[in-house]
């Protein structure tokens, strides 16, 4: 039962700095969705394992946060954490308790992500870190890997990369340089890079208060304007592009480009499907998907083990799930494009329901990297449930052959690109 009347809720709200610059409007729209409550001491606010559509925020007091692997964390309302939601991945992966007396606020996730700016402070990425140490995966070399430690050290810094293949970095700033008059050709040209295309689109999102509404490429050039996007852009291929002295390394990145940009394409086909889905929101995810791989191959070089390939290889998959939650989660990125990197190597996921995103990103990543000695190969596509989900187990040869083309012309837009 809430405890705050309408009033201080709205100064509840208007204390909170995701929620402080809200109109009255948009501010009563989230008030509708909160919850203003206290507790004693011993009182459990939160199990483990619990999908509760609401983010709880401490606002005084002191909680308890006890991991399945019997890790404790305390959270006081002083903390910088406590400026965050409390463990705000679901499944919750803490029993959240009050040591003390606490006053707490619970808020819908979907509204606080509609009407607020993206939150991406340190306490989610000291929850996110945790979880991945208390993962069964972490029983796993692969996801130990000191690499892994390096990336966190940065990201606690807030001076994470993601790093483009130079030449494919050169050659799309080269080319946009000659659309600064044509937006749509210009976002058309930025989405062959996918780091490009985040970097852009973190900057759109930054701009205003409707972040989520940002769901392309397109839509975040709109939202830059050309001139801002070019110079950002240019900037990014000077200063961010790989440097590396491994070929293996430079051999993954542009591997990973290449199939980035297929899954991409076919997974903005198979959105076509159904009118639910947005093609070029499907496109997005699909770029987005794996972006832990560069950000991991911007440190490889530090490490003399991962010159070699197997070894590579196996941490960019074993890793490439939770890390790339963790990047996509702190960057404030919809829980779509959140949940699909974080799913992306789970070929046996089922659920009730209809088809989801994340369905889509599943068979495109089929279609891109089957029958590819290159790659780890998916299971045979009738022990995938998103293929039924979609309704692609049997696809109608025009929409084979659309997959097939599509490839295909990523295949030639990226030689022609190379080649200048």
């Amino acid at each position: 039962m809430s405890l705050g009347s309408k009033t201080s809720l709205h100064d509840v709200l208007r204390g909170m700095s995701h929620v402080a610059d809200l109109d009255d409007n948009q501010l009563d729209e989230l008030a509708q969705s909160a919850n203003l409550r206290h507790a004693a001491p011993g009182t459990q606010l939160l199990a483990i394992g619990s999908d509760d559509t609401r983010l709880l925020f401490l606002l005084q007091g002191t909680l308890e946060l006890l991991a399945a692997d019997g890790a404790v964390r305390v959270v006081h309302d002083t903390d910088r954490a406590a400026q965050d939601p409390i463990s705000r991945l679901r499944p919750s992966r803490y029993q959240v308790t009050a040591l003390t007396d606490v006053r707490y606020l619970l808020l819908e996730q979907q509204a606080l992500e509609r009407l607020a700016k993206p939150c991406a402070t340190s306490s989610m990425l000291i929850e996110e870190i945790g979880v991945i140490e208390a993962s069964p995966a972490s029983n796993n070399a692969d996801t130990d890997h000191p690499v892994l430690f390096d990336v966190f050290i940065d990201l606690h810094r807030d001076r994470i990369v993601v790093p483009s293949d130079p030449v494919v970095a050169i050659q799309i700033g080269r080319a946009l340089q000659q659309l600064v008059d044509d937006p749509r050709r210009l976002a058309s040209t930025l989405a062959i890079c996918p780091a490009l295309s985040l970097k852009v689109l973190r900057a759109a999102m930054a701009t205003g208060r409707d972040a989520n509404s940002i769901r392309s490429t397109r839509m975040a050039v709109k939202r830059l304007g050309t001139e801002q996007t070019l110079g950002l852009t240019v900037n990014c291929v000077l200063r961010e592009s790989l440097r590396s002295n491994s070929a293996v390394v430079r051999d993954r990145l542009r591997d990973w480009w290449q199939r980035t940009m297929q899954i991409a394409a076919i997974s903005r086909s198979l959105a076509r499907v159904s009118e639910r889905f947005d093609p070029e929101y499907a496109a997005l995810i699909g770029l987005l998907h794996s972006i832990a791989e560069p950000v991991l191959l911007g440190y490889a070089d530090q490490h003399e083990d991962l010159a070699q390939a197997k070894t590579l290889d196996d941490v960019l998959h074993a890793s490439r799930q939770d890390l790339g939650r963790i990047l996509l989660t702190y960057w404030g990125m919809p829980h779509e494009i959140v949940e699909a990197a974080h799913l992306c190597n789970d070929w046996k996921r089922d659920h009730p329901g209809e088809a989801d995103y994340t369905d889509i990103l599943l068979v495109a990543q089929w279609h891109a990297v089957a029958g590819d000695e290159r790659h780890r190969q998916p299971p045979p596509s009738h022990e995938i449930s998103a293929f039924d989900r979609l309704g692609v187990r049997q696809a109608s040869p025009r929409l084979s052959q659309h997959i097939a083309d599509t490839a295909l012309e990523i295949g030639k837009r990226a030689d022609e690109l190379l080649s200048g």
